[in-house]
């Protein structure tokens, strides 16, 4: 696997990614047990709240990633102090289970070593059990645990 480049979003580029991401995120709600409105309303609130200035958000980096020329998916990372926090990261639909998410991770990680930065955390939603398995083969490690019972 060569080693994918990240190039910031471009004003145009964030209007699309933002109604994907969004959508995404509403599915993985779904998936946890919400219903599809309240996914829906909770997946435009986060988004409003994260990104108030949406790619201009001071500490919020939303990058594309390339292999070459051919964009391969996605990096959000936000910026505190020494730390970083992946809030979204996905690999283009036909790309995907070819490595690519584990090269944007790892152009993830080369970033925060450029940039004096010494952890790196995510949060990954318990159906998705491909990511998870990536993540701990990268060397992340479970640090809380959300439980929901629906009555």
């Amino acid at each position: 696997m060569t080693e994918v480049r990240l190039e910031p979003m471009t004003a145009d580029q964030y209007k699309p990614w933002r109604a994907d991401a969004e959508a995404h995120y509403t599915r993985s709600v779904i998936a946890t047990g919400r219903t599809p409105q309240d996914a829906a309303r909770e997946a435009a609130e986060t988004y409003t709240r994260l990104l108030p200035d949406e790619a201009a958000t001071p500490g919020h980096h939303i990058w594309h990633a390339y292999d070459g020329n051919r964009r391969i998916g996605f990096l959000w990372v936000k910026v505190t102090d020494q730390e970083a926090f992946v809030y979204n990261v996905a690999v283009e639909p036909g790309l995907r289970r070819q490595g690519y998410g584990r090269a944007i991770m790892q152009a993830a990680e080369r970033w925060c070593h450029a940039n004096a930065i010494t952890r790196i955390g995510l949060r990954v939603f318990a159906h998705n059990t491909g990511a998870r398995s990536l993540y701990e083969e990268l060397g992340y490690v479970e640090t809380s645990r959300n439980m929901a019972k629906d009555l």
